[in-house]
């Protein structure tokens, strides 16, 4: 990196690799398979329901609702609910976690 006038340039080698890193579509985590059932918790998540909503409004138990958020965590590479509420907002909008 060369500074002109205090402003720093860029090889033009390194541009257009950052220029095509940009530009790539995103790589797909691998094992991203929700079960019909994480996706239901996932979309109750992004409805902004708490894990003993999301228990009464399945029938299940909170302890299973647990269960299935830390399933879903681990295979879409979240690391915390507002994670999660983004990749269900994002379903909505087509960027989620449907093709």
């Amino acid at each position: 990196m060369t500074i002109v006038l205090g402003n720093a340039i860029l090889d033009p080698a390194v541009q257009l690799r950052l220029l095509d890193l940009a530009s790539r579509k995103p790589v797909e985590q691998p094992g991203f398979d929700l079960t019909a059932r994480e996706r239901e918790v996932l979309d109750l998540i992004g409805e902004g329901l708490r894990n003993g909503e999301i228990a009464r409004r399945l029938f299940i138990s909170e302890a299973t609702v647990k269960t299935h958020i830390n399933n879903l965590f681990a295979k879409a590479g979240l690391h915390s609910r507002a994670d999660a509420v983004r990749l269900a907002l994002g379903n909505r909008t087509g960027t989620g976690y449907e093709e």
